[in-house]
Protein backbone atom coordinates (compact mmCIF):
# COMPACT_ATOMS: atom_id res chain seq x y z
CA UNK A 1 0.00 0.00 0.00
CA UNK A 2 2.75 2.42 0.96
CA UNK A 3 4.64 1.90 -2.32
CA UNK A 4 1.54 2.79 -4.37
CA UNK A 5 0.43 5.87 -2.42
CA UNK A 6 3.77 7.70 -2.50
CA UNK A 7 3.89 8.00 -6.33
CA UNK A 8 0.20 8.91 -6.47
CA UNK A 9 0.66 11.67 -3.90
CA UNK A 10 3.72 12.95 -5.76
CA UNK A 11 1.81 13.03 -9.06
CA UNK A 12 -1.12 14.86 -7.45
CA UNK A 13 1.22 17.43 -5.88
CA UNK A 14 2.95 18.03 -9.22
CA UNK A 15 -0.40 18.36 -11.00
CA UNK A 16 -1.64 20.94 -8.48
CA UNK A 17 1.62 22.89 -8.65
CA UNK A 18 1.67 22.91 -12.46
CA UNK A 19 -1.98 23.87 -12.79
CA UNK A 20 -1.48 26.74 -10.35
CA UNK A 21 1.45 28.06 -12.39
CA UNK A 22 -0.47 27.79 -15.65
CA UNK A 23 -3.57 29.59 -14.44
CA UNK A 24 -1.97 32.31 -12.30
CA UNK A 25 -2.32 35.78 -13.83
CA UNK A 26 -0.03 38.69 -13.07
CA UNK A 27 -1.32 42.24 -12.87
CA UNK A 28 0.00 44.72 -15.37
CA UNK A 29 0.49 43.82 -19.00
CA UNK A 30 -0.18 40.08 -18.96
CA UNK A 31 1.54 36.78 -18.32
CA UNK A 32 2.42 34.23 -20.95
CA UNK A 33 2.74 30.49 -20.69
CA UNK A 34 4.21 29.54 -24.03
CA UNK A 35 1.23 30.82 -26.02
CA UNK A 36 2.10 34.50 -25.90
CA UNK A 37 0.92 35.29 -29.41
CA UNK A 38 -2.47 33.69 -28.86
CA UNK A 39 -2.98 35.63 -25.64
CA UNK A 40 -1.71 38.85 -27.22
CA UNK A 41 -4.45 38.63 -29.86
CA UNK A 42 -7.03 38.57 -27.08
CA UNK A 43 -5.83 41.87 -25.58
CA UNK A 44 -7.66 45.05 -26.46
CA UNK A 45 -5.71 47.64 -28.46
CA UNK A 46 -4.85 49.79 -25.44
CA UNK A 47 -3.34 46.92 -23.42
CA UNK A 48 -1.52 45.60 -26.50
CA UNK A 49 0.08 49.02 -27.02
CA UNK A 50 0.91 49.19 -23.33
CA UNK A 51 2.72 45.85 -23.53
CA UNK A 52 4.79 46.98 -26.52
CA UNK A 53 5.64 50.23 -24.70
CA UNK A 54 6.69 48.27 -21.62
CA UNK A 55 8.89 45.99 -23.75
CA UNK A 56 10.42 49.02 -25.47
CA UNK A 57 11.22 50.66 -22.12
CA UNK A 58 13.00 47.65 -20.62
CA UNK A 59 16.62 48.61 -20.03
CA UNK A 60 18.98 46.21 -21.80
CA UNK A 61 21.94 45.68 -19.48
CA UNK A 62 23.86 43.31 -21.74
CA UNK A 63 24.14 42.83 -25.50
CA UNK A 64 22.08 39.64 -25.36
CA UNK A 65 19.31 41.51 -23.52
CA UNK A 66 19.32 44.14 -26.27
CA UNK A 67 19.10 41.47 -28.97
CA UNK A 68 16.28 39.71 -27.09
CA UNK A 69 14.41 43.02 -26.75
CA UNK A 70 14.78 43.69 -30.48
CA UNK A 71 13.56 40.21 -31.42
CA UNK A 72 10.54 40.65 -29.17
CA UNK A 73 9.73 44.15 -30.42
CA UNK A 74 9.88 42.91 -34.01
CA UNK A 75 7.50 40.05 -33.20
CA UNK A 76 4.96 42.16 -31.32
CA UNK A 77 5.05 45.08 -33.74
CA UNK A 78 4.29 42.55 -36.47
CA UNK A 79 1.30 41.34 -34.49
CA UNK A 80 0.12 44.92 -33.96
CA UNK A 81 0.39 45.61 -37.69
CA UNK A 82 -1.90 42.66 -38.43
CA UNK A 83 -4.68 44.23 -36.35
CA UNK A 84 -5.22 47.07 -38.85
CA UNK A 85 -6.65 49.19 -36.06
CA UNK A 86 -6.91 52.94 -36.59
CA UNK A 87 -6.19 53.45 -32.88
CA UNK A 88 -2.92 51.50 -33.17
CA UNK A 89 -1.92 53.16 -36.47
CA UNK A 90 -2.43 56.62 -34.98
CA UNK A 91 -0.56 55.76 -31.77
CA UNK A 92 2.89 56.25 -33.31
CA UNK A 93 4.08 52.85 -32.10
CA UNK A 94 5.44 51.96 -35.54
CA UNK A 95 7.75 54.98 -35.43
CA UNK A 96 9.76 53.84 -32.41
CA UNK A 97 13.49 53.50 -32.98
CA UNK A 98 15.34 50.33 -32.03
CA UNK A 99 18.05 48.12 -33.50
CA UNK A 100 16.33 45.66 -35.78
CA UNK A 101 17.59 42.08 -35.66
CA UNK A 102 17.09 39.45 -38.35
CA UNK A 103 18.13 36.16 -36.81
CA UNK A 104 17.52 34.30 -40.06
CA UNK A 105 20.74 35.85 -41.40
CA UNK A 106 22.84 34.92 -38.35
CA UNK A 107 25.35 32.08 -38.35
CA UNK A 108 24.29 28.95 -36.53
CA UNK A 109 27.06 29.27 -33.92
CA UNK A 110 26.06 32.86 -33.10
CA UNK A 111 22.43 31.80 -32.61
CA UNK A 112 23.50 28.94 -30.36
CA UNK A 113 25.69 31.30 -28.32
CA UNK A 114 22.82 33.76 -27.87
CA UNK A 115 20.49 30.91 -26.91
CA UNK A 116 22.99 29.70 -24.31
CA UNK A 117 23.25 33.21 -22.82
CA UNK A 118 19.47 33.75 -22.67
CA UNK A 119 18.47 30.30 -21.45
CA UNK A 120 19.41 30.81 -17.76
CA UNK A 121 17.64 34.18 -17.71
CA UNK A 122 14.57 32.62 -19.27
CA UNK A 123 14.60 29.72 -16.82
CA UNK A 124 14.32 32.21 -13.95
CA UNK A 125 10.92 33.20 -15.31
CA UNK A 126 9.76 29.67 -16.05
CA UNK A 127 10.44 28.73 -12.46
CA UNK A 128 9.12 31.96 -11.03
CA UNK A 129 6.33 31.28 -8.62
CA UNK A 130 5.89 34.78 -7.21
CA UNK A 131 2.23 35.72 -7.16
CA UNK A 132 2.99 39.17 -8.49
CA UNK A 133 5.56 40.80 -10.77
CA UNK A 134 5.97 44.48 -11.47
CA UNK A 135 5.04 45.60 -14.97
CA UNK A 136 8.68 46.03 -15.93
CA UNK A 137 9.58 42.54 -14.66
CA UNK A 138 6.60 41.14 -16.50
CA UNK A 139 7.80 42.87 -19.69
CA UNK A 140 11.28 41.40 -19.15
CA UNK A 141 9.64 37.98 -18.76
CA UNK A 142 7.82 38.44 -22.09
CA UNK A 143 11.11 39.46 -23.73
CA UNK A 144 13.01 36.39 -22.56
CA UNK A 145 10.24 33.91 -23.31
CA UNK A 146 9.50 35.36 -26.75
CA UNK A 147 13.12 35.65 -27.83
CA UNK A 148 14.11 32.19 -26.61
CA UNK A 149 11.10 30.77 -28.46
CA UNK A 150 12.16 32.55 -31.69
CA UNK A 151 15.74 31.32 -31.29
CA UNK A 152 14.62 27.76 -30.61
CA UNK A 153 12.41 27.76 -33.71
CA UNK A 154 15.23 29.12 -35.88
CA UNK A 155 17.77 26.62 -34.52
CA UNK A 156 15.32 23.74 -34.88
CA UNK A 157 14.55 24.74 -38.47
CA UNK A 158 18.22 24.85 -39.32
CA UNK A 159 18.83 21.48 -37.66
CA UNK A 160 16.00 19.98 -39.72
CA UNK A 161 17.46 21.43 -42.93
CA UNK A 162 20.94 20.15 -42.08
CA UNK A 163 19.53 16.70 -41.34
CA UNK A 164 17.59 16.71 -44.61
CA UNK A 165 20.67 17.79 -46.59
CA UNK A 166 22.72 15.09 -44.87
CA UNK A 167 20.16 12.39 -45.73
CA UNK A 168 19.92 13.59 -49.33
CA UNK A 169 23.72 13.69 -49.56
CA UNK A 170 23.99 10.14 -48.22
CA UNK A 171 21.32 8.93 -50.63
CA UNK A 172 23.05 10.57 -53.59
CA UNK A 173 26.38 9.10 -52.53
CA UNK A 174 24.81 5.63 -52.32
CA UNK A 175 23.19 5.99 -55.74
CA UNK A 176 26.45 7.27 -57.22
CA UNK A 177 28.39 4.40 -55.64
CA UNK A 178 25.95 1.84 -57.04
CA UNK A 179 26.05 3.51 -60.46
CA UNK A 180 29.86 3.50 -60.45
CA UNK A 181 29.95 -0.13 -59.37
CA UNK A 182 27.79 -1.08 -62.33
CA UNK A 183 30.21 0.46 -64.84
Amino acid sequence: MRSITAPIILILCLAVALSGCATMRYPGAYKIEGEEFKEFKELDDERALKLVALIYNVNAKTWEDGIARSITLEAYLGLLAKRKSRYIRNSGVFEIKYDKVNITKWEYDDLAKLYDLLEPKTNNYYMDSAPELSESENARRVIYLTSINALAKELKGRDAKNTAFSIVGQALFTVLSVALAMI
